[in-house]
């Protein structure tokens, strides 16, 4: 079993922002790193993409969180679970780094806060689902 809660000694001290993609007009896209800055494909292409990989899998738990549960769900700093905007607790996850870690990360939210999410009708059979060809 995977250790999904990190403490507050070991969490990930990201930005709130990191992660995330933006494109400029004429200037390509460009990733918001650990400590808030903006890196950009063409220029720094190699930490550009090791970026991506570190956070192409919480995206995606991410957005299926979201298109799941009516776009309720959203990492803040530290990688802390925000849900209605509402920080949960104070509880540092950890990054999932592949797509059955994603599958876990989906169905252990899901289980264990429900009553945050409980305007959202879903089986409890549920499962997460996705090509790689879907990921970001």
């Amino acid at each position: 079993m995977i250790d999904f809660e990190l403490t507050y000694e070991k969490r990930l001290n990201l930005n709130k922002k990191a992660g995330e993609l933006i494109h400029a007009f004429g200037e390509g896209y460009f990733i918001i790193d650990e400590y808030g800055r903006e890196v950009n494909t063409f220029t720094h292409e190699k930490e550009f993409n090791r970026l991506i990989e570190k956070f192409r899998y919480r995206h995606y738990l991410i957005e299926k969180l979201k298109e799941k549960f009516n776009k309720t769900f959203e990492f803040g700093e530290d990688n802390v679970l925000f849900i209605y905007n509402r920080r949960l607790k104070v509880i540092y996850w950890n990054l999932p780094k592949n797509k059955e870690e994603v599958g876990l990360f989906f169905k252990y939210i899901r289980d264990k806060y429900t009553n945050e999410i409980d305007s959202v009708n879903y089986s409890k059979n549920e499962t997460l689902s996705f090509n790689k060809d879907e990921l970001p």
